[in-house]
């Protein structure tokens, strides 16, 4: 099994070597990758027709708030398919129904009866090759038809408008989390900009909420679901009935747990033991607590909006010193995050990410910008992250902690240290219960 899964992953990775135009980095007023997607869509006899779709967007939060829907939706004895990206440790953790992630029996079925004869087909009718990202969606969306799900909730990968989850018509809700300085490279340098990029994804006869708290942004929404003849939703204070467990305890994942709150209250879709729920609510790497003695906590964190909650999570905790391992991707501000991150740090092992698919922040500058930032904390620098967390273990006192983030990729590298592969392969479930 596990042979064919990797064959089956190379493969999908190999995508990104095909020559096509930059995603989404095209005519900003052309749905040229919505087009692309469609196209191929209609070679797989078009799984999105049927479906009833919750579609998540959000510079932050998005991740917490689809999950979290999932369970509910899934107590409410209703079959409920999720799509979010990115996956931490192995690709399937992308797709799941019912918090039951694909099996590779099943990406395969699919892979070769309907993805590679369609990717043919393709090939030859049209210019313009779907991404790595676009496949992983039509995979998604024929599990979802193939399983007759009740919902469907879609995490959208980047934005909104030109994002590929944009392809789907008729949502039934849409949701924007919040609206931060993220991607500005592609989605506009201001948040008006990313806002109006986001709000994208309302549709006509949709209802639609946001935790956005902005007047100005809000405005914004309100006067896209009047254009659009959608309905705009005020949050009600819902989270208020529950108690937060320890991964709600930011306001930000308060927001993002009432946001999913008052989704099932204007759907009418009512969970059993929601606040259950909400005591065993956890997202791997993400504010996750993988180890005690040390204190070890996974975060993927990589902007500002989710560097200052998981700042906010850490202070929550109690510690004698924190070790940073952290990685970035090249593309990412490293003065403000390292400014953030090494106010609360003792020592800092910088390393990168080894995932083929982005490329890491140059070791030697973040050497150099931590170092200008705070010139007498301990730092060294290692090219294998597994070094870096062993270097960080090994120096740590049973009271310390140790925080890996910076980058999705890097924190679930190292999960596996924890949670190997091949258990998530065989279980289908992320956490060891």
């Amino acid at each position: 099994m596990f042979e064919q899964y990797q064959a089956d992953i190379n493969f999908l990775e190999s995508l990104a070597n095909i020559p096509k135009t930059t995603y989404m980095l095209g005519p900003k007023d052309k749905q040229i990758f919505i087009e692309r997607i469609k196209r191929f869509l209609t070679l797989v006899d078009k799984p999105q027709a049927n479906l009833k779709f919750i579609h998540i967007a959000g510079t932050s939060g998005k991740g917490s708030t689809v999950k979290i829907l999932e369970s509910l939706i899934s107590d409410a004895n209703l079959k409920v398919g999720s799509f979010t990206s990115p996956f931490a440790t192995t690709s399937i953790e992308r797709i799941s129904i019912n918090n039951k992630l694909i099996s590779p029996a099943e990406l395969h079925n699919i892979l070769t009866k309907q993805i590679k004869p369609a990717l043919d087909k393709y090939t030859l009718k049209f210019s313009d090759p779907i991404s790595y990202f676009e496949v992983w969606l039509v995979i998604a969306l024929l599990y979802f038809k193939q399983q007759a799900c009740d919902w469907v909730i879609l995490e959208a990968g980047l934005g909104g408008l030109h994002d590929a989850t944009n392809v789907i018509a008729k949502p039934k809700l849409t949701a924007i989390t919040n609206i931060g300085l993220d991607h500005t490279h592609i989605l506009g340098k201001t948040k008006t900009a990313i806002a109006k990029n986001k709000a994208g994804i309302i549709k006509k006869n949709s209802i639609f909420l946001s935790t956005e708290k902005n007047t100005k942004l809000l405005t914004l929404f309100k006067n896209t679901c009047k254009k659009k003849q959608a309905w705009f939703i005020q949050n009600q204070n819902l989270v208020k009935n529950y108690k937060a467990n320890n991964y709600f305890s930011t306001s930000k994942q308060q927001d993002n747990l009432n946001l999913a709150l008052n989704i099932l209250d204007v759907l009418k879709i009512k969970s059993s033991n929601t606040q259950k729920i909400i005591n065993d609510f956890g997202l791997i790497c993400r504010q996750e607590i993988i180890s005690k003695k040390p204190l070890v906590i996974l975060d993927g964190a990589h902007n500002k909006d989710k560097l200052d909650n998981l700042i906010a999570f850490v202070s929550t905790q109690k510690y004698k010193k924190l070790h940073l391992v952290l990685a970035f991707a090249e593309n990412k501000d490293l003065n403000v995050s390292l400014k953030k991150l090494l106010a609360i740090t003792n020592n800092l092992y910088i390393t990168r990410f080894i995932i083929n698919v982005r490329k890491s922040a140059d070791l030697k500058k973040l050497y150099q910008v931590s170092k200008k930032i705070k010139p007498k904390i301990p730092i060294s620098v290692h090219n294998d992250p597994y070094q870096a967390l062993e270097s960080a273990l090994k120096k740590a006192s049973l009271n310390d902690l140790i925080l890996v983030t910076g980058s999705f990729f890097l924190a679930g590298e190292l999960r596996k240290r924890w949670v190997p592969e091949k258990y998530i392969l065989k279980n289908l479930q992320v956490d060891k219960k």
